[in-house]
């Protein structure tokens, strides 16, 4: 509730990436923000107002846990070298650009390829399985049925 003045201020600056006329540029999950830009400058304005913002109500972003990752179409990818050179900066302090990033139990890659992600899940899952057979082993198989569907299959992705 803290911050949705920030993301009504990042919809009303109308930076940001948009998926038909949904507004996306501002994604927000408790304490985490995620912005997406269609460019440099649209990110740097986004980090703009998220600065305003953070001295107006005194709050601070951590540029050192923030990370950048430029997503680029194939044709592009060339372009890639060039942005490690680009200063983006939260609080006068510049973001790291990283090739892939985990947000919100995702890994995301900047080459657009979710196989990493897929593998990880695959792996969650498996260990969430051996968890609730290790540590249940003595119980019905009914019960395990349960606590299965309750702790490996939520949609939520809840570890033990």
């Amino acid at each position: 509730m803290y911050t949705d003045g920030l993301l009504v201020a990042l919809l009303r600056a109308n930076v940001g990436c948009y998926i038909g006329r949904n507004y996306v540029g501002a994604l927000a999950y408790a304490d985490d923000l995620v912005l997406t830009a269609p460019s440099a400058s649209a990110l740097c304005k986004m980090l703009t107002i998220c600065d305003n913002y953070a001295t107006e109500f005194c709050m601070s972003f951590n540029a050192s846990k923030s990370k950048c990752a430029v997503m680029l179409p194939r044709p592009q990818q060339c372009l890639r070298p060039l942005l490690q050179y680009s200063d983006i900066k939260m609080g006068g302090n510049t973001i790291k650009f990283v090739s892939s990033c985990s947000d919100l139990r995702h890994l995301i890659t900047d080459g657009l390829n979710d196989s990493f992600d897929i593998a990880k899940r695959q792996g969650d899952f498996i260990g969430q399985v051996n968890s609730v057979l290790y540590y249940f082993h003595q119980l019905t198989s009914a019960v395990k049925y349960r606590l299965f569907r309750s702790f490996c299959t939520s949609l939520y992705g809840c570890e033990l």
